[in-house]
């Protein structure tokens, strides 16, 4: 079973959303926003409900991570991040017309874009919503298509086989990144197997960091080698109190009362959680793979990492790995390790000259005597003729011609 191995992830599965509270109606401009209402609870088998409100102002993770100041450069068009969770409301205002499809890997059958439960909603929001009247919140890639991958139908538990189904669909399914807000305390081979799987087809893994800052064991697939592990933060950037630190922890962004959409749109949830801090990194690299498409995994990886706002502690940092994500550096730093690959602009390929007929091993060093040969003999033949003019004219080798105000000498006739 793919168990809620952290506390909070539970809860975000029974509620919708994690210590979520429905936003208040948007009020005017002058007024301050009325205290949020509790959010209902979602019982087994019971749908959440669509949100009441929107919330004019910009959250507090949007205005740290500041994702629009990368959109002059990408928006993440032509990436698909695969959201593996409770399915992803496709019809949902903010995210309408990007939601692919999707599949269900629990048995039930169907597509992946309907949920019930509204975790995968939210988690999609976060890493592609677009904007809307009235509405703040707006997603980290806005033009990136979702590719919903539905590994429960519970509020609780699903089996260990759906989430490594799930792996292997969103990679045969052409996602570059993949999100995964879930995870299980069981080291499965299939999942791993999965893992290595999206790996090796040069497909990123974002998974979450647990919840439980108590508790020690790590969960897959985020400790798994090749994964990123996010963990989370506060609006104060100190390490959220639910958030597990240990050598796992590869990164953290906003996980603490974090705006996002819910199925039945319009209008925002807020929440908190490792689950929340996940898809702001997944949409991280999906900016990234969009603007420099010749990266591959290890290098998105490195780069999210090297980027990061990073501690005055030794890296990576147990609570906080190497830093919190920053969009803005991770798509536009030039890393020389990265040479020709990190190139924004992918450059086209030459065509490849037809086979030729000096295949031999010894035709490039005939071709260099011939090209040597033609060099010499054109020098030669240039010297016969300009010989007599340089020696009238004096000719000496050139030096650098200096003036007193450092502009280009005059031409001489």
């Amino acid at each position: 079973m793919i168990r809620a191995r952290y506390a909070a992830v539970r809860t975000l599965l029974a509620t919708g959303l994690a210590g979520a509270a429905v936003l208040a109606p948007s009020a005017p401009a002058y007024a301050l926003p009325a205290a949020p209402d509790p959010a209902p609870s979602v019982a087994q088998g019971a749908c959440l409900p669509p949100p009441t409100g929107t919330d004019g102002e910009i959250p507090w993770a949007q205005r740290q991570l500041a994702p629009e100041r990368v959109w002059d450069l990408t928006r993440g068009a032509g990436i698909t991040v695969a959201v593996l969770d409770s399915g992803v409301d496709g019809q949902s205002p903010q995210i309408k017309g990007r939601v692919q499809r999707g599949v269900d890997t629990t048995g039930s059958g169907g597509p992946g874009d309907r949920d019930c439960l509204g975790h995968g909603t939210f988690v999609a929001g976060i890493i592609a919503a677009g904007s809307a009247e009235g509405a703040g919140f707006a997603g980290m890639a806005p033009e990136a298509q979702i590719l919903p991958i539905k590994i429960t139908n519970t509020p609780e538990d699903g089996p260990i086989p759906a989430l490594a189904e799930g792996i292997r669909e969103a990679v045969d399914g052409g996602a570059r990144v993949i999100n995964i807000s879930a995870g299980t305390a069981t080291d499965d081979p299939g999942v791993k197997s999965a893992v290595e799987y999206a790996i090796e087809r040069d497909v990123l893994i974002v998974a979450a960091a647990p919840n439980d800052s108590g508790d020690s064991v790590d969960a897959y697939p985020a400790a798994y080698p090749g994964v990123l592990a996010v963990g989370a933060i506060d609006a104060t950037g100190a390490r959220a109190g639910f958030s597990q630190d240990g050598a796992t922890v590869s990164l953290v962004a906003p996980g603490v009362d974090v705006v996002s959409i819910g199925p039945g749109g319009p209008g925002q949830w807020r929440g908190s959680g490792t689950s929340y801090a996940t898809p702001f990194v997944a949409g991280t690299a999906a900016l990234v793979r969009a603007y420099r498409p010749n990266l591959t995994v290890e290098q998105v990886r490195h780069r999210l990492q090297a980027t990061a706002d990073f501690p005055a502690a030794t890296l990576p940092d147990q609570g906080v790995g190497w830093g919190v994500v920053n969009p803005l550096a991770a798509v536009s730093t030039v890393l020389p390790e990265e040479g020709l690959a990190g190139n924004a602009v992918p450059r086209a390929q030459p065509a490849r000259a037809p086979e030729s007929a000096f295949s031999h091993p010894v035709a490039p060093m005939l071709t260099f005597a011939v090209a040597t040969l033609v060099v010499v003999a054109t020098m030669a033949a240039l010297l016969a003729v300009l010989g007599p003019v340089g020696h009238r004219r004096r000719w000496a080798p050139a030096r650098e011609a200096v003036t007193e105000d450092q502009q280009p000498p005059a031409k001489t006739s």
